[in-house]
């Protein structure tokens, strides 16, 4: 290894020998445990995780390499301090809004996409550390080679994969009265002004077509212009027809159930862990509908709930 302040300290620090760093890194995507779960809206969400020793070696590079790639501004997820409500908080004051997705976003950044941006933004590793690094972080599926959804690198990396792209669309965007946001996979353009939305997608295209990488393919079928005329959600918040934040009558009516389910007992803990998880959400989002809960069941329910609650966790791209 090459570079005595970086990859030579992980070998130090994780007590591996070279070759053995090496074995690992050529096997890697050959080692990821691949598995489906149900998708909220239907169909199925492919999850490939790596091997212990493959996602302890990410974590070290996570820290102590990856942190020095670039992420750009526009970037509203897996970046401290970001949140779903604040990514819609950025939208809600402007008329019209257009949502768009990406097709297979992980697996869309391939192996040789992470090379070049690795050769452009970290000039201190060799060439052969920059293929064995780029192996650990991806995962070989049956037509791809690329990132997963499981994978502890991939949220950063594709945050910084997506740098180019995401500079050339804040500058158009910019330069057009639109505020642009990217929580992963999922684009939203707000703006004041009447029929601009219509010049996005032929955008989005020029710069997909410029960019050097990663190859990008628009979902149309999740494309959706909207107007203030109605609710409109980014992320799974709801800006009603006043510009306020809410979490929408389903997800009030679902925390309310399962509060009234929990005072009688009949929530398992993997129930009464999501419970919590959806307080806490509700917390910051919308604290008003804590107090109606605290009204209808007593404070001292939803405030046992509240105090144990896990950690709200990062939305995955479709």
């Amino acid at each position: 290894m090459s570079n005595q302040s970086t990859l030579s300290r992980l070998l130090d620090e994780l007590a591996l020998e070279p070759q053995q760093f090496r074995r690992i890194a050529l096997r890697a995507p050959h080692t990821y445990k691949t598995y489906t779960i149900p998708k909220k809206n239907g169909g199925t969400r492919v999850i490939s995780q790596p091997a212990r020793e493959t996602k302890y070696i990410q974590s070290w590079l996570i820290e102590n390499i990856f942190k020095l790639l670039p992420v750009h501004s526009a970037a509203a997820a897996y970046v401290k301090g970001s949140s779903i409500k604040k990514n819609a908080s950025t939208h809600k004051d402007n008329s019209f809004l257009v949502k768009i997705d990406f097709e297979r976003f992980f697996p869309s950044i391939k192996c040789s996409d992470l090379h070049q941006h690795f050769r452009k933004h970290l000039p201190f590793l060799s060439e052969e550390e920059i293929l064995l690094v780029a192996r650990l972080c991806s995962v070989r599926g049956m037509f791809y080679d690329g990132l997963s959804i499981g994978s502890p690198a991939s949220p950063i990396l594709s945050n910084s994969v997506m740098y180019e792209f995401d500079s050339l669309v804040s500058e158009w965007s910019k330069n057009n009265g639109f505020v642009y946001t990217r929580y992963a996979d999922d684009l939203t353009f707000s703006t004041n002004i009447k029929e601009a939305s219509i010049a996005i997608e032929p955008m989005i295209r020029d710069v997909i077509d410029t960019i050097s990488y990663p190859s990008l393919s628009i979902n149309k079928r999740k494309t959706l212009h909207l107007s203030k005329k109605t609710n409109r959600t980014i992320t799974g918040v709801i800006i009603n027809t006043q510009g306020q934040l809410s979490l929408g009558r389903t997800k009030k009516r679902e925390i309310s159930s399962l509060v009234h389910r929990y005072t009688l007992g009949q929530l398992d803990g993997s129930r009464v862990h999501r419970l919590q998880g959806l307080l806490g959400y509700a917390y910051d989002l919308e604290p008003k509908f804590i107090n109606t809960l605290s009204k209808k069941y007593s404070p001292e329910i939803i405030s046992e709930l509240l105090r144990r609650r896990p950690p709200r966790q990062e939305t995955t791209p479709d």
